[in-house]
């Protein structure tokens, strides 16, 4: 068989799914434990489903905006402009993810010790920046509005 993966944008609240029963109307049946947690899910064709706690975690990850699971829908686009967006935000992201570790690193303020020397995450900045500037002009020069 071959593999796949799925990724969709979702909204969801923890529901147990007695309550969820009740949100849709429904008597639950006997053979189901309406203390069962889970999650009221609504997908971006408003559709709604219920998901035991489990299977959701499995599936799932919550996310801020300006954090790399937002870049995911990007990475598995057919248009290549929306996957070299996403790369470049990847790389964005990561990039400035070790720049403020490192201010944080120099001002005394991480909270833990790197366990890599500074000098080679310094290095690794360098190339991350020059990687990011390769990325800016190949967008320049091909017509992608980053």
């Amino acid at each position: 068989m071959k593999k796949y993966v799925g990724v969709k944008l979702i909204e969801a609240k923890p529901m147990t799914r007695g309550d969820y029963n009740k949100y849709r109307g429904w008597t639950i049946p006997e053979d189901e434990n309406p203390n069962d947690e889970g999650y009221l899910v609504k997908y971006s064709d408003n559709y709604v489903s219920w998901s035991p706690k489990g299977v959701f975690d499995e599936a799932y990850r919550e996310y801020e905006a300006n954090e790399l699971p937002q870049t995911a829908l990007g990475m598995i686009s057919n248009d290549y402009k929306e996957r070299f967006k996403a790369e470049y935000y990847q790389a964005k992201i990561r990039h400035d993810k070790l720049r403020n570790m490192l201010v944080k690193n120099e001002a005394g303020t991480l909270g833990f010790e790197p366990s890599c020397p500074i000098t080679v995450l310094d290095d690794q900045l360098y190339y991350m920046n020059e990687y990011l500037k390769s990325l800016e002009i190949r967008a320049e020069i091909e017509g992608i509005e980053l």
